[in-house]
């Protein structure tokens, strides 16, 4: 085996019956020189026993097993035991296409980039969106030091699955995935990244093949629940917010996170009960005014986002109404007018 080590690691929980699969897209992969670290993260099933006898099969496989900790806590631990120069991520339940490998390697050699972000397909058809059709398809482009654009017009998150690293960038900088944030770790982690990437390269090809639905999954409960979704969406909102403050980033790009933010906790609040669009627009409330002063509302360019930040930093809500007014705006970009109309005059709401 020649060339430099690419660490792929695996973070395995009670996925049996997806492992022969996933493990045997590496196994077939154009290029040789990787290293398969399977994190075992306290599995229940017969899932151990698996990585275990393709540790025998393949010497390229290491397993680490450890208590259960989260997703989070398993890719940590695949950074800490990589050896390679090299570090990716791939789930249990997906698979690399035979080239996608080599294509990270060669690319992150040639560019000498911290952060190789590429795309990826995803399967079923019928779980696709024009969202996620759009963060899957990056174009090729290459960015020297970091620019907003990286984040807010490229298609570079939040899936850190399809974004590849030089293991150094990531030590030095102590790069880990935030073991507090039990839903959303992949956007805090994009946040994280890029703006501490010295060069980031996007590669349109497409080298991921995603499970984007599976029956049981942390997703699919979340999206079972909107409402405890969006809360979740604040709290990944909040440990951003907080670690663009600790880099100094934060009050050069405030109208560009706030608007952000309002996006990224208050869309789909159209789908949710009323009194749980109220709980969560509070908890928003919160978060804005640790961060931000009333006045900075005033500095977004967009009227919708500039009424109902303004809304929110003044503080919480007692009434749903003069929240919903605030929103309206936002709304009637996103809704058809008619359904916007319905929900500022009664408790409807559009279900999910």
């Amino acid at each position: 085996m020649t060339g430099d080590v690419l660490s792929v690691v695996v973070p395995v929980y009670n996925v049996s019956s997806y492992l022969d699969t996933c493990l045997g897209s590496l196994a077939a992969q154009t290029y040789d020189n990787i290293e398969i670290l399977c994190v075992n993260d306290g599995s229940t099933d017969d899932s151990l026993d698996k990585l275990r006898e393709w540790e025998r099969r393949d010497a390229r496989v290491r397993v680490v097993s450890k208590p259960n900790g989260g997703l989070s806590s398993a890719r940590n631990a695949g950074i800490r035991y990589a050896r390679g120069r090299f570090v990716c991520f791939l789930d249990s339940d997906d698979t690399f296409v035979p080239s996608a490998c080599e294509q990270i390697v060669s690319t992150l050699s040639a560019t000498n980039a911290d952060v190789l972000t590429f795309g990826a397909t995803y399967t079923p058809p019928e779980a696709g969106n024009p969202w996620l059709d759009f963060v899957l398809s990056p174009r090729d482009v290459t960015y020297d030091g970091f620019s907003m654009d990286v984040l807010m017009k490229e298609a570079s998150r939040p899936f850190s699955w399809r974004m590849a690293f030089a293991r150094d960038f990531l030590i030095d900088n102590d790069l880990l995935f935030d073991e507090d944030v039990r839903f959303g770790e992949d956007q805090v982690f994009c946040f994280a990244v890029y703006p501490r990437s010295r060069r980031t390269v996007f590669l349109s090809q497409k080298l991921y093949e995603y499970q984007a639905w599976r029956a049981g999954s942390l997703m699919d409960r979340m999206n079972q629940d909107l409402g405890a979704k969006m809360s979740e969406h604040v709290n990944i909102a909040r440990h951003i917010l907080a670690d663009w403050r600790g880099m100094g980033l934060l009050e050069a790009h405030a109208p560009e996170m706030i608007s952000w933010a309002l996006d990224f906790t208050m869309v789909e609040l159209f789908k949710v009960p009323q009194r749980e669009f109220l709980a969560v627009t509070n908890e928003l409330s919160d978060v804005l005014r640790e961060f931000f002063d009333e006045d900075v509302a005033q500095r977004l360019a967009n009227d919708a986002d500039r009424r109902l930040a303004t809304s929110l930093l003044a503080g919480r809500s007692r009434f749903v109404l003069p929240r919903k007014l605030s929103a309206r705006t936002l709304y009637y970009f996103r809704y058809a007018k008619d359904d916007v109309r319905r929900w500022l005059t009664t408790s409807w709401y559009l279900r999910a």
